[in-house]
């Protein structure tokens, strides 16, 4: 019997990664996203294949973002696993804070998931043994130069899976996190060209926060995939509270 996974941030990167990586094993997807045009095309994709579900929808609407689970009563489908990898990226020193894009983005990175994964914990939506993973970054750990807010946005939503890892046990459902380091994607680019320009404009000492490499080299989408998929697996069935660091050799 096939598996039923609801994936945030479907439209590209690393969610389309992970609806491609969890294909094998799904009957059922729902893919949320704001873009409908790029949530037809995946479901143009599949078709025949497995259902796809497409969900436009704004993360940031905190109030009606449950509407992304009724297409499990509707479609009388029971979820065995969530991705969240819905996020919003941003670079900007501290010195130019913008607390309306602070709050923006705390919406998108932490408290969006937070209020998806509250209601996933319902029967109504979701299996016992069921798994969540969001998409979190080792930025959150390495607080880099220009990155104040995307770095705390990330750090909370940290500490939301393991509380929540922790309040879940009761339905044995295992919430885990993966911080990649530079991943390639259309919004890791934008912040490559985002990040060159500020470094241009500080000073030397600072630039070299920008300019250190990643030994191994940018991360494929599909490698973060893999490690998605073998944490929604039974295979990780005892692994709850983790923050899986894929760091391509950065120090942190």
């Amino acid at each position: 019997m096939g598996k039923n996974y609801l994936v945030v941030g479907a439209s590209s990167g690393i969610g389309k990664a992970c609806v491609d990586k969890l294909s094998d094993e799904a009957d059922n997807i729902i893919i949320a996203a704001r873009s409908k045009d790029k949530l037809n095309e995946i479901k143009e994709q599949y078709e025949g294949k497995l259902n796809i579900y497409p969900v436009s929808c704004d993360v940031t609407d905190l109030e009606h973002i449950n509407t992304i689970l009724e297409t499990c009563k509707v479609k009388d489908i029971k979820l065995n696993g969530m991705v969240y990898s819905a996020g919003m990226d941003g670079t900007w020193p501290i010195k130019v804070n913008n607390t309306v894009l602070m709050q923006e983005m705390m919406k998108v990175n932490c408290f969006a998931f937070v209020e998806l994964a509250k209601n996933f914990y319902s029967k109504r939506f979701s299996q016992d043994g069921a798994s969540i993973v969001a998409i979190s970054s080792i930025a959150s750990l390495t607080n880099e130069v220009g990155m104040s807010s995307y770095c705390a946005s990330k750090a909370a939503l940290n500490s939301y899976i393991k509380t929540m890892a922790k309040e879940f046990l009761r339905r044995r459902i295992r919430v885990n996190a993966v911080l990649p380091a530079g991943v390639s994607t259309p919004m890791a680019e934008e912040k490559g060209k985002l990040l060159s320009g500020l470094a241009s404009a500080e000073s030397v000492g600072q630039s070299k926060a920008f300019s250190d490499p990643q030994p191994l080299g940018t991360i494929p989408a599909d490698i973060i995939a893999a490690q998605v998929a073998f944490l929604v697996s039974e295979h990780a069935g005892y692994t709850t509270g983790e923050l899986l660091t894929i760091g391509a050799g950065r120090a942190y």
